[in-house]
């Protein structure tokens, strides 16, 4: 009969104790999307993706997105209609699982792409996240402005600099002559410096067939040189630069 009595006591105290919350996975798409272009994926070496709690910056998730750049119809040539999905199931993008009991204001930030180093950016934003609620579809597409830029130079006789810059939309989206991104729309120039002071601007033009600019010039004082060659859309803002040293010898 005691045996009894305590076990009764002991879950009539238990039913009185507080639930403790269980931390339910919520699934969340993470996609990457180049401004003016499509998404960003496996093709220009995919794109690092964290997960933070934004108060307390707690990693909820880390990972990468990888995938194609979306379809050239849907994204670019026809008008989008509110509500239209962007994205197909062959699109990049990173499923992350998140375990939350509460809802949580996160930060979701991306670092990419990391097939071009000289022209890796970061882009995030803080949302919130319920429990159970999953984010799937489009998900959560955060913009990455710029270009993936590189540039180099080749120094010939006499001083002679030949300069040049590859050029690609964020996703790796080509500029060429008739194309969606026509060359025609961005202006790219060549910085040239020495003692970490510009002698020259020098613009460049664009010789393709592919993403190529490029420009000649002479200079006739030896030493180091620096250039820094941009390309930019004032438009859009979309902005790329590299730089690279030479070196001039007349002797």
């Amino acid at each position: 009969m005691r045996r009894f009595s305590y076990i009764s006591f002991l879950l009539l105290t238990l039913s009185f104790l507080p639930l403790v919350a269980q931390a339910e996975p919520t699934q969340v798409m993470i996609r990457a999307m180049a401004v003016d272009a499509k998404f960003i994926g496996t093709s220009v070496g995919g794109v690092r993706v964290t997960i933070k709690d934004a108060e307390t910056d707690e990693l909820l998730d880390e990972g990468w997105i990888h995938g194609g750049t979306g379809d050239t119809d849907r994204l670019i040539k026809n008008p989008v209609q509110r509500g239209d999905m962007l994205a197909d199931n062959n699109t990049a993008g990173y499923l992350a699982t998140v375990d939350i009991d509460t809802p949580r204001l996160v930060k979701i930030t991306l670092f990419g792409p990391y097939a071009y180093r000289q022209s890796l950016q970061e882009a995030s934003v803080t949302t919130w996240l319920i429990p159970g609620k999953d984010l799937l579809g489009d998900g959560i597409t955060i913009k990455m402005p710029g270009f993936i830029a590189d540039g180099w130079t080749q120094v010939l006789q006499d001083g002679v600099v030949e300069f040049y810059l590859n050029a690609s939309l964020m996703c790796g989206c080509p500029i060429k002559k008739n194309g969606l991104w026509n060359p025609d729309d961005y202006e790219a120039k060549a910085i040239v410096m020495q003692d970490e002071k510009k002698i020259d601007e020098i613009p460049l033009s664009f010789t393709g067939p592919i993403g190529i600019f490029s420009a000649k010039t002479q200079l006739k004082k030896n030493g180091h040189y620096k250039a820094i060659l941009y390309v930019v859309d004032t438009k859009t803002g979309n902005v790329g630069v590299d730089r690279t040293m030479f070196e001039i010898n007349l002797d």
